[in-house]
């Protein structure tokens, strides 16, 4: 759930494509694959640490805490992990308005 207005539609787009890429690779279908392999597939989208960061944050925010390795391999394709941890804060808060529990609270 990536809810940045302020991004122009070109980066939103590159977020959707992130999203994709990377939880193929973290969770999906390719999550077996070498990890050089997965970080290259996310590096292809975008090198950008701002978006790569956005979406950790939606990793990070996970409820389920399923998508840690996700998080992990965007960071590792170089996430600036401080929006990271800034867009989870955003992110929870905005799942919790609609209902969503995390299993820590």
């Amino acid at each position: 759930m990536v809810h940045v207005p302020s991004l122009s539609q070109r980066e939103r787009l590159i977020l959707a494509e992130l999203s994709g890429v990377a939880g193929r690779y973290g969770t999906g279908v390719d999550r077996d694959r070498p990890r050089d392999e997965a970080i290259a597939a996310i590096r292809a989208v975008t090198t950008d640490g701002r978006l790569l960061g956005i979406q950790a944050g939606v990793a990070l925010a996970d409820p389920c805490q399923m998508s840690g390795e996700t998080a992990r391999l965007l960071k590792a394709a170089g996430a600036d992990m401080a929006v990271a941890a800034g867009h989870a804060v955003q992110v929870r808060e905005r799942m919790r308005r609609q209902g969503v529990r995390y299993p820590d609270e």
